[in-house]
């Protein structure tokens, strides 16, 4: 029986057709599964299509699918739909090929092509010993070029030509070149690109046999089982995110490990959704009932949102692992634990807090001129707090990362002090979030909480030392245990905690780390303005070494920032309200734009253009296109969220001083690469 895949430009483009013509596709989709001979489909041969294997069939009066037949085999492929005659032209010069040392899908101009590169050869300064220079033919069609497309990347000399051809040249073989360019051979740069390794490589004896397709890395491909799937796919919005997966991702998300696995990459790479698609592909291999999966996070916003998404992707995969994964933050765990060990005191508030400091650095154990009110205070949260520290034998052997130097003399000197913070919050029956994390963990030590089978965690960046060792001992502890613990992040995103490598904590990942390279969420304008933000800072693979941005690249080009120099808060205002009535005058939804911080002076003048604003909630989900309205949220509430556009309004902020606090400064540099990066194609900054 013949199967059909389905492109996913196709399913994306889907809902801008007319319901009826949807309602039409969806059938033709079935009429093909049951059976594709039937004179039904008036399934016909394109005679002027370059490529023989072009099919057209009938889905309504005005309508036309593309379909590609295979030269062997039975599996055909959707690619397009559209009126008559744009269905033709459409197709009319490309190809449709399996790439025969690769096995990937590739659609492609040849004409297109080259004209594009003889296009940038003028423009482009070569470049001296140019990488892609350096390849012969074989080693050029062994990256995934399409051999007619050879001539074409013979021509390119610098990154700006490379870059031209970006949107003529098949999406896999661009990617391998990137990062032969960057500085990868072929054969890191197909493992980087498309998850190929040396004992994965196939020769494909033919460009039409798409029999093994699924198995292969393809990036756009999915098989649609019969019209009631192709219908829920319809009636959801299209989230690409759950039904295709980059092949290095997929890769990632079912490799097998013995011992602890990392995963990190810049902002918009991907790392929360293989994280997501890994706890469903391991809870689904769940065969005893009573296993659990845990998937936690530093924020209460953020599991909010994954547990969202990971019900909505349960559905879509494997519902049945839907009540087989908990989600929850790290406060709400270690609560949890707590309160199971017989813990019955509360998280201590700001005010109690800064009462307890208020009477400490204001009495005589405060009374020496060694360190000012701030510094005693910044040192516990930083040091003392988020290590787990209670005896001041382990504050003098402390590693303090990123603060200031003090002697061992000094630090006799501060303890004092701390001892005095800590006595008083226990005769309140109080803990810091922090300390909840540090009694957690001495629960855990005593055996009263169970074992998950997998644990995964997201923003591990903002994980100080105890939460680590916390996450750890949740995980499965046995010697040879198989994928124990999954943990995910990023450097550039640190807006919590200080840098602490996993290994001190006792999470060994070495030959089990993978860094995600390539943007899905932003445009490459975007990207690069966003990475401008953190100059001067220091950023780390979350295991003490730096982290390498070698071959980073958003796929997406779309138009450069904007920036807007105000003198206060009114013409911020004025300019913020003249950007989203451009937005809404190109067909932007107003779910789909976002302003961070949502200033009341930006709130006013929204609401006196009459344009409807909706304030992000904590420990709520974003209503996305259910319910109408501007959404405006704090710089750290919209963290882990994503719009169309964003406006990042930073007028009249005060930064931390690089002198007087490094680690705010650095901090407040990375919330704000954190803010860009949740817009995918627009981006506002006002300053």
């Amino acid at each position: 029986m013949a199967r059909l895949m389905i492109h996913r430009n196709l399913l994306k483009d889907l809902g801008s057709l007319p319901a009826s013509t949807r309602k039409k596709v969806s059938e033709m989709v079935d009429k093909f599964q049951r059976d594709s001979k039937t004179p039904a489909l008036h399934l016909e041969h394109y005679n002027e299509a370059v490529d023989g294997k072009v099919r057209s069939a009938r889905v309504d009066d005005a309508y036309r699918a593309i379909v590609i037949a295979p030269t062997q085999g039975d599996t055909y492929l959707l690619m397009h739909v559209d009126h008559h005659d744009k269905a033709y032209r459409w197709c009319k010069n490309k190809r449709f090929e399996i790439h025969q040392a690769t096995g990937v899908l590739q659609v492609f101009d040849v004409e297109e092509v080259n004209a594009a590169a003889e296009d940038a050869k003028p423009i482009f300064q070569p470049v001296s010993s140019y990488p892609l220079q350096q390849l012969s033919d074989d080693e050029i069609f062994h990256a995934g070029v399409p051999s007619p497309l050879i001539p074409a990347v013979r021509v390119i000399q610098s990154d700006e030509a490379l870059s031209a051809l970006k949107e003529y040249l098949p999406t896999d073989a661009y990617q391998v070149l990137l990062f032969v360019a960057c500085g990868m051979s072929v054969d890191e740069a197909l493992s980087e690109a498309l998850g190929i390794t040396d004992d994965q490589k196939k020769k494909v004896a033919d460009a039409g046999d798409f029999t093994n397709l699924e198995e292969q890395s393809n990036l756009d491909l999915v098989f649609v089982d019969g019209q009631d799937e192709l219908k829920r796919i319809m009636a959801s919005s299209f989230d690409a995110w759950r039904i295709f997966l980059h092949p290095y991702q997929r890769k990632i998300v079912e490799w097998d490990v013995t011992g602890p696995m990392k995963i990190n990459g810049a902002a918009g790479t991907g790392k929360t959704v293989v994280m997501m698609h890994r706890a469903v592909h391991l809870a689904s291999r769940l065969a005893d009932p009573n296993a659990r999966v845990l998937v936690t996070t530093y924020t209460t916003n953020l599991s909010v949102t994954i547990k969202d998404l990971i019900q909505r992707l349960c559905t879509q995969k494997c519902p049945e692992a839907t009540n087989k994964i908990e989600v929850t933050n790290l406060h709400a765990l270690a609560r949890t634990i707590c309160t199971r060990g017989g813990w019955r005191g509360k998280v201590a508030g700001k005010q109690a807090m800064d009462e307890i400091w208020q009477d400490l650095l204001d009495g005589s154990i405060a009374a020496s001129p060694t360190f000012t009110s701030d510094f005693i205070r910044e040192e516990y949260e930083e040091v003392v707090d988020p290590m787990g520290i209670t005896t001041e034998d382990e504050y003098l052997t402390s590693v303090r990362s990123g603060r200031p130097r003090l002697s061992r003399q000094q630090r006799k000197a501060a303890w004092p002090t701390f001892a005095a913070f800590q006595r008083e919050l226990k005769k309140r029956n109080l803990l810091t979030f922090d300390g909840l994390i540090h009694e957690a963990r001495l629960a855990l030590e005593k055996g009263d909480f169970p074992h998950y089978e997998h644990v995964l965690v997201d923003e591990i960046q903002d994980f100080g030392v105890e939460a680590l060792r916390l996450i750890r001992m949740l995980s499965p502890s046995v010697a040879g245990a198989a994928n124990p613990l999954t943990v995910v992040g990023d450097g550039h995103q640190r807006i919590y905690k200080s840098n602490i490598p996993l290994s001190r904590a006792g999470i060994e990942v070495r030959g089990r780390s993978r860094r995600l390279k390539i943007n899905y969420r932003t445009t490459e304008q975007i990207r690069t303005c966003a990475q401008k933000m953190l100059e001067g800072v220091e950023v780390d693979n979350l295991d003490g070494e730096g982290a390498t941005t070698i071959g980073d690249q958003s796929l997406v080009q779309g138009p450069l920032p904007t920036f807007h120099s105000c003198a206060g808060l009114d013409e911020e205002a004025a300019a913020v309200v003249k950007w989203v009535h451009g937005l809404l005058a190109e067909n932007y939804a107003t779910h789909e734009i976002c302003i961070a911080p949502g200033k009341p002076s930006i709130r006013s003048a929204l609401a006196a253009s009459n344009i409807p604003t909706l304030e992000l909630q904590p420990n709520a989900s974003d209503p996305e296109s259910s319910e109408a309205g501007v959404r405006l949220g704090t710089l750290y509430r919209i963290k882990g969220l994503e719009f169309k556009s964003v406006a990042l309004c930073l007028n009249g902020e005060s930064a931390p001083s690089t002198q007087q606090n490094p680690l705010a400064a650095k901090r407040r540099q990375c919330l704000h690469y954190v803010a860009a990066t949740r817009a995918r194609e627009r981006l506002l900054i006002t300053s």
